[in-house]
């Protein structure tokens, strides 16, 4: 459990949007510390015209700040930063604010972090292998089981899967993935979002969900019975539907959407 209330930002690609965002916290005042190299952020003020009163990261001073003043945690880029030129040599930087903000959450130094955008692309051209924020944090943490689970605006949708080419989804499907990934969303919806007995729907891979097997059977042969299994657990959830069941029109309330792959329309709740 974190001791405070102060949340760490990691500002991101340095030459993205991410500096932008947080200087824009900055004009509303709120208990965060910014993980980013101070004078990119400096020089990115500038370029905005915006007018922001620097302080540095103290442990010890924890309190919101007022609107115009932003806490700064400098970790700095090994090159100068051009606003919309990605330069490999500054992703190691990227990876540094990602682990500096781990570690404060897992020491309670931070009551969480906020990651903001990131080019996976530009890492991978520094020769650092990397397919997002949740695999890196997941292999930094020694996690095995990992779920994104996109919450907002009336929406909370999990998936199965991570970051993966679209071809290698459906082969990504097995019964010990799905089984594992649902007991994770029953147990933290239950823990983290005080739902004392979730629902939970569950998408189908193919398109509607298969047509009992003439577009694809791996609704019958590798989902049904594991939902079957977990329904006997006492687990409250569906069989899959056609993705299209899901869309905010049909009025789904109360409910969890779960996703077994990486495109989502989204379950309104």
């Amino acid at each position: 459990m974190a001791q405070t209330a102060l949340l760490a930002i990691a500002a991101g690609e340095p030459a993205g949007i991410g500096p932008d965002l947080c200087l824009q916290l900055a004009q509303q005042g709120q208990a965060l510390v910014v993980l980013a190299d101070k004078n990119m952020l400096q020089q990115r003020a500038a370029l905005l015209g915006l007018s922001v009163q620097w302080h540095d990261y103290d442990p010890q001073q924890i309190l919101p700040l007022p609107s115009g003043h932003l806490r700064v945690l400098h970790v700095p880029t090994a090159q100068p930063v051009q606003a919309g030129q990605l330069n490999p040599a500054n992703s190691p930087y990227v990876l540094n604010l990602l682990t500096r903000a781990m570690q404060g959450c897992q020491s309670g130094e931070f009551a969480g972090m906020v990651t903001l955008p990131v080019h996976k692309g530009i890492i991978n051209d520094a020769g650092i292998p990397f397919t997002g924020h949740t695999e890196f944090l997941a292999e930094k943490l020694h996690t095995e089981q990992v779920v994104i689970m996109l919450v907002g605006g009336g929406l909370r949708v999990a998936l199965a899967t991570t970051h993966l080419p679209l071809r290698q989804v459906a082969d990504a499907i097995t019964p010990a993935l799905l089984e594992n990934v649902l007991h994770v969303i029953q147990r933290d919806l239950m823990r983290r979002f005080g739902i004392a007995k979730p629902r939970i729907l569950v998408a189908g891979l193919n398109p509607h969900a298969g047509e009992g097997g003439y577009l694809g059977r791996e609704e019958i042969d590798i989902m049904i019975p594991v939902l079957d299994r977990l329904r006997a657990q006492g687990i409250n959830i569906s069989a899959p539907y056609p993705p299209t069941r899901f869309l905010p029109r049909n009025g789904l309330h109360n409910a969890t959407a779960y996703w077994p792959c990486t495109t989502t329309k989204g379950c309104r709740y």
